[in-house]
């Protein structure tokens, strides 16, 4: 005869749910263990036969797929070899003219935006607002270089006017972006060094009283070159497991 209290190991409780017909106390498996992987095995299914919950808001980056990792690192790689060639194209170019500089600054933010509406899409496991927000702020920054570069024959005030808006917005965007998402990196110091030279670049750019072609010059090649090195060194690290 069927004891009705026996619990049935193959029912298992929906997320949050108390189970009526267990006495002990129900801490879900992966409470106990931080650094387990929630997305491994089968739905919810424990390896022990014990409820295994997902959370849908947890993302570490060493869970992800190896080809996840790998395309990751490889348009983090790409962005910053990007940045850096533009930015040494800057400071060593003889006569470098603001033409140059929107090229070179509007090809940087196309790479960038492009970079992170991959990633948004690639990277599994990340909730669905950081994915819509990754994606959107991926496409103003493309729609920004974009314009850049198309009207980089303008008049040189004009053209002024244009790379200090587009520029200034876009670092700061980045930025932002940046320094909200480094609770996830595991090397955290190189993702806020990124995103506070990227925050404080962009508020330089976009409220400097003057912004003469010589200092858009100078000062864009640098932060290119920083963001170059941040970006490639994030490369090399994205995925690595965290220091427990």
């Amino acid at each position: 005869m069927t004891d009705p209290n026996m619990h049935d190991s193959q029912e298992q409780p929906e997320y949050g749910a108390y189970d009526r017909n267990r006495d002990e106390a129900q801490t879900p498996r992966y409470f106990d263990n931080p650094y387990g992987n929630p997305y491994m095995g089968g739905g919810n299914q424990g390896q022990d036969g014990s409820w295994q919950p997902v959370s849908p808001f947890k993302l570490v980056e060493e869970w992800l797929p190896q080809q996840a990792k790998n395309a990751i690192r490889g348009v983090y790689g790409v962005l910053g070899v990007v940045a850096l060639i533009l930015g040494l194209a800057l400071l060593i170019w003889p006569g470098a003219t603001l033409k140059v500089a929107a090229i070179a600054l509007g090809a940087y933010f196309v790479v960038s935006g492009v970079i992170r509406i991959v990633t948004a899409v690639v990277e599994l496991g990340l909730p669905g607002g950081w994915r819509v927000l990754d994606i959107l702020i991926g496409v103003l920054l493309t729609v920004g270089g974009v314009i850049v570069l198309k009207n980089a024959a303008l008049s040189g005030a004009t053209l002024a006017v244009l790379i200090t808006m587009v520029v200034g917005l876009g670092w700061m965007m980045e930025g932002v972006m940046a320094l909200v998402e480094s609770w996830r990196m595991p090397s955290s110091g190189w993702a806020v060094v990124y995103a506070l030279l990227s925050i404080v670049a962009g508020f330089i750019v976009l409220f400097s009283p003057v912004s003469s072609t010589a200092w858009l010059i100078l000062f864009g090649g640098c932060a290119l070159i920083v963001l170059g090195v941040v970006a490639i060194v994030r490369a090399f690290t994205f995925g690595k497991p965290r220091r427990r």
